[in-house]
């Protein structure tokens, strides 16, 4: 299975552990060139939607956000123009010594899944879908928030591309967000990727930046709740009805 990292041209130490990391157990790994928020040259950025930013987040947007959504969005291009399914890791990953196990479980399934979380579960609320001794795959009934590391397929990859484009939330909402793409959010436990915490540029204090009113309050709140019961909703009947 092709493994994607996404990492800035301009991050050489950051591409030389990952080529440790990954060469040291003789995996192939290609990267994805980050797209580079700050400089604003990226087509992909042109798609920022502030209002609906400011809605769902109460600030607007880092430079280092959108430059993020837009470097999955490079990955998932990626993944259907291969065709195949890929491993996406940002280029602050660890990997645990169950890495290859965990992608050779996961491979039986591919040609059913859309997306696989490879990181820690934030959230336990889950259904079985398989397992077997060393692995359980679980559909996420309550999606997390990261994207460290994760499985796409073509499919998964077609249709997050077909309803995310538009930059109206982070990436990791929009995954979070099923009401929006309809697809099954799958989880493998035990995690086989997990972040290192390494500083980020988009590593900033977003508390500072919120913006206040009781109109902005008002519309964040209808969202809020339009979202949490779309998505639990979505995730439910997903969960009984697809593998």
């Amino acid at each position: 299975m092709k493994v994607l990292v996404i990492s800035l041209v301009t991050s050489p130490e950051r591409r030389a552990s990952v080529a440790q990391k990954l060469g040291a157990r003789h995996i192939a790994f290609e990267f994805i060139d980050a797209v580079d928020g700050r400089l604003g040259l990226h087509p992909y950025l042109a798609n920022y939607d502030e209002k609906r930013f400011v809605i769902n987040r109460r600030r607007k947007a880092a430079k280092g956000e959108l430059g993020c959504y837009a470097s999955h969005l490079l990955a998932w291009e990626k993944c259907v123009e291969l065709n195949e399914p890929v491993v996406v890791l940002e280029d602050d990953f660890e990997m645990t010594d169950g890495f290859e196990a965990g992608l050779a479980y996961l491979d039986q399934f591919t040609d059913k899944l859309a997306f696989v979380r490879l990181e820690p579960l934030e959230k336990k609320l889950v259904l079985t879908s398989h397992q077997n001794a060393q692995f359980k795959l679980v559909k996420q009934l309550n999606v997390g928030m990261c994207t460290t590391g994760y499985l796409v397929t073509p499919q998964g990859a077609r249709q997050l591309l077909a309803h995310g484009t538009r930059i109206r939330m982070p990436i990791d909402l929009y995954l979070k967000y099923t009401l929006i793409h309809n697809q099954v959010m799958h989880a493998l436990v035990p995690s086989i990727v997990y972040p290192t915490h390494a500083d980020s540029i988009i590593g900033i204090d977003f508390r500072n930046l919120r913006e206040k009113g009781a109109l902005l309050a008002l519309k964040r709140f209808a969202f809020k709740m339009t979202y949490a019961l779309g998505n639990l909703t979505t995730n439910l009947v997903n969960g009984l009805t697809r593998f």
